[in-house]
């Protein structure tokens, strides 16, 4: 199924695509990306590419995260900017867990101001991450990239209303990803590259059946889902 769509940014027409919702890489594969940009780095001029920007908790002991966080603060005004992250928590790094929960709620209230979904990176962190959205009160979507949890953890994460992207880990077929994304509702769903070459066709193509689906039912599905998330972007 394909049917021409109007990107709110720049009102450039597309056909239907696959949506990348996270990945470090541009690729030429025709696909609607959201490509991952590290705050630190100079903002690339490209107005036809769409950006997520953030801080992320690797970065954090390399850098000045006050400058940094102010240089956050005013790249969201960019329309093509659609996302704040990467950022999260990472609990298998030696970086101090305080500071990189400072800075992770430093973003949050940013996306909150500027209503903009996060990009999540958590590794061993969904319950402080639970922890902390309860005190949030910014109604902004949270979706946690590159998602591996197992199903008990995925229910647990729906009642706090996060949303969940699966990247190439998914194609590996490990029994504790395919019962996850069969719990999950399909109007929480996204899929994504990462840092990986792999192509994010294949993984729609790999996640359909699972879901009951057509690839074609799923690209819609989340091109839809992408269009309800960043409609304020």
């Amino acid at each position: 199924m394909r049917r021409a769509i109007r990107w709110p940014a720049s009102g450039q027409a597309f056909d239907m695509q696959f949506i990348n919702i996270h990945t470090h890489h541009q690729a030429g594969d025709g696909s609607i990306q959201l490509i991952n940009h590290p705050i630190q780095k100079d903002f690339p001029e490209k107005p036809d590419a769409m950006y997520s920007v953030g801080l992320h908790p690797w970065d954090l002991e390399k850098l000045d995260t006050e400058k940094m966080l102010q240089k956050l603060a005013v790249l969201p005004e960019k329309a093509n900017v659609l996302a704040i992250g990467e950022c999260g928590l990472d609990r298998a790094i030696d970086t101090d867990l305080e500071l990189q929960e400072r800075v992770f709620r430093q973003q949050i209230e940013l996306a909150g101001a500027k209503s903009k979904p996060l990009i999540l990176h958590a590794v061993k962190s969904y319950p402080d991450l639970i922890r902390i959205k309860k005190d949030s009160p910014a109604p902004i979507p949270w979706i946690l990239h590159g998602y591996n949890g197992n199903r008990e953890t995925s229910l647990q994460l729906l009642r706090h209303d996060f949303y969940f992207s699966f990247g190439p880990q998914l194609l590996k077929g490990q029994q504790k990803l395919l019962e996850s994304i069969q719990q999950i509702p399909i109007e929480k769903l996204f899929f994504e590259t990462d840092d990986s070459t792999e192509k994010i066709e294949t993984i729609y193509t790999f996640a359909a059946p699972i879901l009951g689906l057509t690839v074609e039912q799923l690209q819609e599905t989340v091109f839809n889902n992408y269009q309800r998330i960043f409609e304020n972007g």
